[in-house]
C-alpha cells in the first residue's frame, strides 16, 4: 500500500511540472499555445506508450518502469518546450 502511495506522490509531481500555465510556458519559451499544446500531447503519448510496454521479463519492476517512463517523459518534454529547433523534423542536411 505504501508503495502505491508513493508511485501516486511521483506521479503528481511529474504531472504538476508539466501542467505549468500555457501562458507562463509560451512567455517562457517563445512557443505558440498551439505548439504547446501540441508538445503536450506528444510527452502524453509517450508516456502512455512507455507504460504499455513494460513486460514482467523485463529487469525492472513495474513501478521502477513507471518512474522511468515519467523521468523520461519528462526530459523529452522539457527539451522539447526548451529548444527552439527540437520540434520541427528537418531533412537530411547533405545527400548521400
Amino acid at each position: 500500500m505504501r508503495g502505491v502511495a508513493c508511485l501516486l506522490a511521483l506521479c503528481l509531481a511529474n504531472a504538476t511540472a508539466l501542467a505549468q500555465p500555457v501562458d507562463r510556458l509560451k512567455a517562457s519559451t517563445g512557443r505558440s499555445v498551439a505548439d504547446i499544446k501540441e508538445i503536450k500531447e506528444r510527452i502524453a503519448f509517450w508516456l502512455k506508450t512507455c507504460l504499455a510496454d513494460w513486460d514482467a521479463a523485463t529487469h525492472m519492476s513495474k513501478g521502477e518502469w513507471r518512474t522511468t517512463c515519467n523521468r523520461v517523459a519528462t526530459e523529452r518534454g522539457a527539451f522539447m518546450l526548451e529548444s527552439p529547433d527540437s520540434f520541427t523534423i528537418k531533412g537530411k542536411i547533405r545527400p548521400r
